[in-house]
């Protein structure tokens, strides 16, 4: 809330985007609702399933490595999915 009073944005969405989240994820949730599709489980606070990894591998992404550090004012980096070359 503090950000908001700030005028921070950071960490808030444009309604288009959030929308645009909703178009994709709906049919989704429908589908997991309907039994039509299972989520696969995974480690809170992981990356997520070991399955992404391979699915970004097979799409020709590769996953770089950052360690976590303190930083003032902001996030710590995290890792993040690169093309390969």
């Amino acid at each position: 809330i503090l950000d908001v009073t700030r005028g921070m944005q950071l960490h808030f969405v444009r309604s288009d985007e959030l929308e645009e989240a909703w178009r994709i994820f709906t049919p989704v949730l429908k589908q997991i609702d309907a039994g039509e599709a299972t989520p696969i489980p995974y480690p809170f606070g992981s990356r997520g399933p070991a399955e992404f990894d391979d699915m970004i591998k097979n799409l020709g992404y590769y996953y770089t490595h950052y360690d976590w550090a303190a930083s003032e004012g902001g996030p710590a980096p995290a890792s993040a999915a690169m093309p390969s070359h």
